[in-house]
């Protein structure tokens, strides 16, 4: 009797096989979905200047820079810089490959914005120019975050097809033990190191992190939450 009281009590710690495939599946689909949020994004720093009635806003992610002009409608000089801002970005996206204008925001392409910061500097028989080094961060903070995030998300969404898969018979026996555990790890920490490899490669500055880090992170803390289930979670075999 005894006995049937202690695995009954272990039993009722442990939980349903099924229910803990769904609760992982869908934090890794989080993280992944997360990840790819950070990924495109467009706000992993944002800085804004000027005064309160005309105020720039540089939104960078990894691979483009945005900036826009929000002004004042109602005073006079706000709205003539703003409409300056627009006329000279609308034009100067006609003439320079590397940017675009649409709609107030002009973007610019940090490589190519990198390149022409080279050409100039060598035109001007500079050896180095601060403007062009700070690009030259701002790319390899982006690339190499970018990678890695990408590596987070391969892993997660490696770790979702082992758990869909076997549901429509697909055999995956010839994988190597806990291959999902371990893929399930890494898709969490890798995002979650994304983040802490473009933030230290980062020239230093002004701006803040913005929504693109946050749901970068949050993804990360979803995908480290589906390995911690996964792991330390037992399955009812009841």
């Amino acid at each position: 009797m005894n006995n049937s009281v202690t695995t009954n009590h272990r039993s009722g710690n442990n939980m349903d096989s099924d229910m803990k495939g769904y609760i992982v599946t869908g934090l890794l689909a989080l993280c992944l979905l997360l990840g790819l949020a950070g990924q495109f994004g467009s706000t992993w720093l944002v800085e804004e200047t000027g005064e309160d009635d005309a105020v720039t806003i540089i939104s960078t992610g990894l691979r483009t820079s945005d900036t826009e002009m929000e002004c004042n409608e109602k005073n006079d000089t706000a709205v003539a810089e703003c409409e300056d801002f627009n006329t000279d970005n609308r034009q100067d996206a006609k003439d320079i490959d590397y940017m675009e204008y649409d709609d107030g925001v002009i973007s610019k392409d940090l490589d190519g914005a990198y390149d022409a910061c080279i050409k100039d500097m060598e035109n001007a028989g500079l050896i180095t120019d601060e403007a062009c080094e700070d690009l030259s961060d701002d790319i390899s903070a982006g690339t190499w975050g970018g990678i890695i995030l990408w590596m987070g998300s391969l892993s997660c969404l490696a770790c979702i097809m082992m758990f869909i898969l076997p549901k429509f018979e697909v055999d995956l026996e010839v994988l190597p033990d806990n291959v999902d555990m371990g893929m399930s790890w890494a898709g969490g920490i890798l995002t979650g190191l994304a983040v802490l490899a473009w933030y230290v490669l980062l020239p230093s500055g002004d701006a803040s992190a913005g929504m693109s880090v946050w749901l970068t992170i949050s993804g990360s803390v979803m995908g480290v939450g589906a390995a911690a289930v996964m792991t330390f979670v037992a399955e009812d075999e009841s």
